[in-house]
């Protein structure tokens, strides 16, 4: 593509992007099309779109698999019965970033080692997205890994902060799920954050996502 469109005039779409995993989770027996999401599910839902964030000018659209009881659904439904999974609660969170200016994150963590097929394997440790309106900048941050948590200084390049919030989705078990009984099992929590001028320090819980809103002098 950088050969053929060197102005980037082609964008890229994605189709249904979204976990799949084997049968065992499905909301009616015998149908793997109806997996319900976890907090694992979120993780991956905030790394995807973090992902697609960071990378405006090349992405035009991209599409979650599926919208309702279905693979990587935002939504469960039965007859009168209704509950948002905890991928939806990660769109929910995201929505921030809707029509913003993205900006640009560099993110440095020690990355997660863990074991693939039997040989050992390893990705990023932390990593996230933001964007800026007005004085307004929204962060999202992801922490995969499942154990440990991550004490992070956030420094703010040609701005100082003057208050921030943060809103994190976690939970100490990688399964957790919403369901029609238990629909607030997985929501976000939000706390104010301290800031220091152009400088925040926040510790990131393990497996969580989380969606800073930081007004900006």
């Amino acid at each position: 593509m950088e050969e053929f469109d060197k102005n980037h005039n082609i964008k890229l779409i994605v189709d249904e992007w979204g976990p799949s995993y084997k049968a065992g989770s499905e909301a009616t027996p015998g149908d793997i099309l109806e997996q319900t999401p976890t907090l694992r599910d979120a993780v991956f839902a905030g790394m995807t779109l973090d992902t697609f964030n960071r990378h405006p000018e090349k992405v035009a659209m991209a599409n979650s698999a599926q919208l309702i009881n279905c693979l990587n659904s935002l939504y469960l439904a039965h007859e009168d019965r209704f509950v948002i999974t905890p991928v939806g609660r990660v769109f929910e969170m995201y929505v921030a970033h809707m029509g913003n200016q993205a900006v640009r994150t560099n993110f440095a963590a020690p990355q997660v080692h863990y074991d693939r097929d039997g040989k050992p394997a390893s990705f990023w440790g932390l990593q996230g997205s933001a964007s800026l309106a007005n004085k307004k900048l929204i962060l999202t941050v992801v922490n995969p890994h499942v154990s440990e948590a991550r004490l992070t200084e956030i420094a703010i390049r040609g701005a100082a902060a003057k208050a921030g919030t943060i809103s994190v989705l976690t939970n100490s078990d990688i399964h957790a799920h919403n369901t029609f009984d238990q629909p607030d099992i997985l929501v976000p929590k939000k706390n104010k954050i301290d800031v220091y001028g152009s400088t925040l320090v926040h510790e990131f819980p393990p497996a969580s996502v989380s969606a800073l809103e930081i007004e900006l002098v």
